[in-house]
């Protein structure tokens, strides 16, 4: 017997001969949709609305504060890079704001007795937005392409778990590798060792995203990172690439045949807008929807307040942080004592307090308070100038020196908050010097080890161990260049547990060592201020915390 952990699309799949009066898709022999789901799976779906006439000759403009690097969604940077994939591409599964996973290319998933392997029925109408169809040998192509040491694959690690893979991620024999199609729509899923369905699921699977192997595959993996394909991608999802302005705007055009039903309108625009200009964005109608980045706090009563939007405080699992520079050639920061006196420096209930108006909380670790996996026996430092400089002074640390604080643009309480940060080292004789880049220019400069401090967020995922790619030696968004590997093999051990209990035991001491240590010092977990305009309705905007975005859903006003 195997365990059953996934939902039916049964609406969905109904609904196929529907989907074909919207742009032809013509449907396969779908299961019967009275199929009941168990309720432990966890997932549930709803069907796109029928749209017989197509969609309205509209324009909908998203806004997010930064840009993505790149259209090449395994090589971008920043969580910006999901803001324009999750409309052109598909994954199998997704989430909603609690955590409930939800099928995208997946209809129905088990995982096997001994908990080795994962089993995924897909959706056998889904096409390319070219008109091929999509099947299980786009999901085997795409992962052995991203676990191939020839690729760039900035999340790489993620598919560590898969047999046949290292701990990078990295499989030296795509033949071993650990995934392989059952047909043109059943796709299994091999590990090295037993896992939690959820882990998989919500560390993993949410983020894969699918290729197609029909343009991709030229027998070369070394040639998928340079490939022209970027510069006008071909994906599966609700909208297909128009063109784009690097670091301005993305047009995308309704597909039609998507296999989840017809967007409502025709032209999705992924904007780049500061967060100074969202409220008047909103206000004058140039902006729909702000997807990421928060709307000023300063303008908050203002959104909420409006007859013209409906405004939400979303309380979301992201933190934000300073890092250190810890590689080998810096000494500075080496003693825990010197981080720990940092962090009783940092009045972070000011930082919430004032420039988030309470919106928010004070981060102990990665995990607030909230978090199903949250430690609630860690005990943060407390505000304490005086023995933070003594203690400094008792490491005998550098008051002569400036340092130098890197900051990205684009992010109002981000960018005030270092402003707060200065100020209350320069309180304990600690000199700072901030800079501000654009995202892609300061990961760079963290990357070669130039800065002293550098403030930055994570959190895309509710899974525990999420917040370890930070601490682990090597990987590429551990931008404090640490290499001392204690932190990450605690995350690791719990990563390796099958049940919540066990997995919790380690990401409890996880987040212990994290607090004693202060390899990063916490800052605050913010809410996400976000709004939408009421031409617009059916906006799933508290799942955009997950870069589920859902766009075929979202409907014009009537």
């Amino acid at each position: 017997m195997k365990k059953r952990f996934a939902l039916i699309l049964a609406a969905a799949l109904a609904s196929s001969a529907i989907l074909s009066a919207c742009g032809g898709n013509q449907a396969s022999e779908t299961q019967d949709p009275a199929q009941e789901t168990q309720t432990d799976a966890g997932g549930k779906s709803e069907a796109g609305a029928e749209n017989t006439s197509g969609p309205k000759d509209e324009v909908v403009t998203m806004a997010i504060i930064s840009s993505w690097d790149t259209l090449n969604i395994y090589n971008t940077s920043g969580n910006y890079g999901n803001a324009v994939a999750d409309h052109m591409f598909e994954r199998l599964v997704t989430r909603t704001h609690d955590g409930e996973i939800l099928p995208r290319l997946a209809t129905s998933w088990e995982m096997s007795e001994d908990n080795k392997t994962m089993t995924f029925h897909l959706a056998d109408t889904a096409l390319w937005h070219d008109g091929e169809k999509v099947t299980a040998k786009d999901i085997v192509f795409t992962c052995r392409a991203m676990t191939s040491e020839l690729v760039d694959n900035y999340y790489r690690s993620a598919f560590n778990v898969l047999e046949g893979t290292n701990d990078d991620g990295i499989a030296e024999n795509p033949e071993s590798l650990g995934v392989e199609a059952e047909g043109d729509y059943t796709v299994k899923f091999t590990f090295k060792t037993e896992k939690d369905p959820d882990s998989v699921l919500n560390a993993f699977l949410s983020f894969l995203y699918v290729l197609p192997q029909h343009i991709l595959d030229t027998g070369d993996y070394a040639s998928i990172n340079s490939s022209s394909f970027w510069s006008a991608p071909v994906g599966c999802g609700p909208f297909k690439y128009v063109k784009d302005t690097a670091g301005e705007s993305l047009e995308m055009e309704a597909f039609t045949d998507y296999y989840q039903g017809c967007p409502d309108f025709k032209t999705l625009v992924v904007r780049v807008v500061p967060a100074s200009n969202l409220t008047a964005g909103l206000l004058n109608g140039d902006i729909d929807v702000v997807a990421m980045g928060s709307i000023p706090l300063s303008d908050w009563e203002t959104i909420k307040n409006s007859d013209q939007v409906v405004a939400a405080s979303v309380e979301d699992y992201s933190y934000q942080y300073m890092q250190f520079n810890l590689s080998d050639g810096n000494q500075t920061f080496q003693d825990p004592k010197v981080r720990n006196a940092i962090d009783m420096a940092i009045n972070k209930q000011m930082m919430v307090d004032q420039l988030m108006m309470g919106e928010g909380q004070v981060a102990v670790g990665p995990m607030p308070k909230y978090h199903p996996y949250y430690n609630e026996n860690i005990v943060a430092n407390t505000y304490d100038p005086d023995k933070a400089k003594a203690m400094l002074e008792e490491a005998g640390f550098d008051f002569g020196k400036e340092y130098l604080m890197l900051v990205p643009k684009g992010n109002q309480v981000r960018e005030q908050s270092a402003l707060l940060i200065q100020q209350d080292l320069q309180k304990i004789g600690v000199k700072v010097k901030i800079e501000t880049y654009d995202f892609t220019t300061l990961l760079q400069m963290l990357r070669e080890g130039k800065e002293d401090f550098g403030l930055l967020g994570g959190g895309s995922n509710i899974d525990p161990n999420e917040s370890s790619v930070i601490v682990k030696p090597h990987d590429p968004r551990n931008y404090s260049l640490l290499t001392d590997p204690k932190w990450f093999e605690l995350a690791d051990e719990g990563a390796s547990k099958v049940t919540k209990e066990e997995r919790k035991e380690w990401y409890d001491a996880y987040q212990m060592a994290l607090v004693e240590d202060q390899p990063y010092i916490w800052l605050y977990h913010q809410n996400n201020l976000w709004a939408y305009s009421k031409r617009l309705k059916e906006i799933p905007i508290e799942d955009f915390v997950w870069f589920n975005f859902e766009s075929w859903k979202w409907k014009l006003a009537d």
